[in-house]
């Protein structure tokens, strides 16, 4: 499966990108045609078929409890926020839920200053950690996995770089919220989602700024995209607002960054939900795949070690 999959990714079709502001997003088309049945986070909890929680009572900060109560696979992606409970997480990892399922699933506080409950279940605001961090996570999973055969984050560094998310976009929570962030800045937010635009067919979409790609993100079926783009161009989105410099990246440039995932390593490892996790590396990228039923259902990919 390394094998196919590393092909299937340098196959990548590229469009030319949407702009808007410091952002572009460029289109991806890849000759995955997947055909496993799932719905998003998002959906689960709307319909109430899916419940997340603490563990246990008095809870634990790297791991939440989910349940599914439905006869249809849910899959939470890397990086999606959890709101409520005893203090707001992030998932460490993509997930594909069993219909009926209950699982314990990795996870990673993204609010620092509180531990006490606002709720008993999670909802969701509809937001992702951002490009900074979710790159971030990505490198300190690989190194869990291969140090203690978990997916396990490094804690410190994710509040150490949430605090100066906080910093650098001048936003005040008492709780130390990386929520925060997009609430304060939702108006402008929501421009560049209503700016951005990718080609019909496309199952992912590469995001770049500054002059340099920040990071990758595909699914197994354009579907899958549409449902969950708002949510990637809102963490993307609030790293370029960092920025000032107006330098673009090149469809070219773009192409030959994927390319050179056929020289990276890849690594299997048993997912906590259904499939499996494979970890990506290579001194230009890092980053991951789950794989269920042998189909790559999310890959995302980041620039290696900077």
């Amino acid at each position: 499966m390394k094998t196919e999959l590393q092909q299937t990714l340098s196959g990548i079709e590229v469009t030319e990108p949407s702009v808007s502001g410091m952002l572009q997003v460029f289109g991806l088309r890849w000759a995955i045609t997947g055909d496993l049945f799932y719905i998003t986070l998002d959906e689960a909890l709307a319909d109430e078929t899916l419940e997340i929680t603490e563990v246990s009572e008095g809870g634990e900060v790297p791991t939440l409890m989910v349940i599914n109560n439905s006869g249809t696979m849910i899959f939470l992606m890397a990086g999606e926020q959890l709101i409520g409970a005893k203090q707001n997480r992030v998932l460490n990892v993509s997930l594909m839920i069993a219909a009926h399922g209950k699982v314990p699933i990795p996870v990673s506080c993204t609010e620092q200053k509180r531990w006490s409950y606002r709720s008993r279940k999670f909802h969701s605001s509809g937001s992702i950690s951002h490009g900074r961090l979710r790159r971030q996570m990505a490198e300190d999973v690989y190194d869990g996995y291969h140090t203690m055969c978990r997916p396990v984050s490094k804690q410190d560094r994710v509040w150490s770089e949430v605090n100066r998310k906080l910093n650098k976009m001048n936003t005040l929570s008492g709780s130390d919220a990386l929520e925060q962030v997009y609430e304060d800045h939702q108006a402008k937010i929501e421009d560049t989602i209503r700016d951005v635009r990718v080609p019909e067919g496309c199952c992912g979409a590469v995001f770049a700024f500054n002059g340099k790609i920040a990071g990758m993100d595909i699914f197994d079926k354009p579907s899958t995209l549409s449902k969950l783009l708002p949510k990637l161009i809102r963490g993307y989105a609030i790293d370029a607002m960092e920025e000032k410099s107006t330098d673009r990246v090149s469809r070219e440039a773009v192409k030959d960054w994927i390319c050179s995932v056929t020289e990276a390593q890849f690594d299997s490892f048993e997912s906590p939900g259904l499939g499996f996790d494979i970890r990506i590396r290579s001194g230009s990228l890092i980053g991951d795949s789950l794989l269920v039923d042998e189909c790559p259902v999310h890959v995302e990919l980041f620039p290696g070690a900077r």
